[in-house]
């Protein structure tokens, strides 16, 4: 691979524009961080739990190609993906929000990228506008579907947050501004998690705002626990009232209230809102 550029850094490492000179194509690589390419054992885990994100098939998913390890022998290991050109969900909503037919352009399927990585029993973990990107012709790519899984250490006792809300000490757990309320409080997740990260995302693409974000990583968790975010008040244009009640479900506290699934949730998207 010739690296041509970085493109970013993130929690799960930093992330390089490539070129595979074998098969003629650019590539984005993500060089894992030392505590995971560094411990065999997490190194082992991740490749495992790689090998089903890698399965994931979908148009609206990123695809996982490899995971390789530096050839010059450096102890350096990375994962090469599908490079997408365009800009992220986050560097494209408006201030006051999308509109309506705008939405749900990209909210279907970010919804049926939802419901395929589900059926395969993976969960994103970190769903948020700057993991979804826009490609060139409008298309939503969904990045690092899986990977907060792959960085998760055995023992999330000694879990400690920055000030981009991202978890460090080799526990990723995702950004807290996007959080459901059971990953906050470190518990178990299922895919109703991430489904409470897409009402935070549908909240943000109808008004231009976060509901839950607050000026410090400690108070935006306190408002992910125990708040009820205002109705969804879009500065243009109105909103059905059946998207409303979908938004609302989907950012309830409990999962039990979401909907059960991601397929329910296209299903009722897909339906011609008056």
């Amino acid at each position: 691979y010739d690296i041509l550029g970085k493109l970013g850094s993130g929690g799960m490492g930093d992330v390089y524009r490539g070129h595979d000179s074998r098969l003629g194509r650019d590539v984005a690589i993500k060089v894992l961080p030392p505590e995971v390419a560094n411990d065999a054992e997490r190194r082992a885990r991740f490749e495992r739990e790689a090998t089903v994100v890698a399965g994931l098939k979908h148009p609206n998913i990123v695809t996982l190609h490899s995971i390789e390890e530096d050839p010059a022998g450096a102890g350096r290991h990375f994962l090469t993906m599908e490079l997408v050109e365009g800009r992220t969900l986050a560097g494209a909503i408006p201030a006051g929000g999308f509109l309506l037919e705008e939405l749900l352009a990209i909210a279907v399927p970010l919804a049926d990228a939802l419901a395929s990585a589900h059926a395969k029993g993976v969960v994103h973990r970190d769903l948020k506008p700057a993991n979804v990107m826009l490609d060139g012709e409008g298309r939503v790519k969904v990045l690092d579907f899986g990977l907060a899984k792959l960085a998760e250490t055995v023992d999330s006792s000694s879990e400690t947050l920055t000030s981009d809300g991202v978890t460090r000490a080799g526990h990723l757990l995702g950004t807290v501004a996007y959080m459901s309320p059971e990953q906050a409080e470190g518990l178990a997740v299922d895919p109703r998690s991430d489904l409470f990260s897409f009402g935070i995302l549908l909240y943000q693409m109808a008004t231009g705002r976060n509901p839950f974000q607050r000026g410090h990583t400690v108070s935006t968790l306190a408002a992910i626990l125990k708040d009820t975010p205002p109705p969804v008040a879009p500065e243009r244009g109105r909103l059905p009232k059946e998207l409303v009640a979908l938004v609302e479900r989907c950012l309830a506290t409990s999962p039990d209230r979401r909907f059960a699934s991601a397929v329910g949730l296209r299903r009722r998207l897909r339906v011609p809102q008056a």
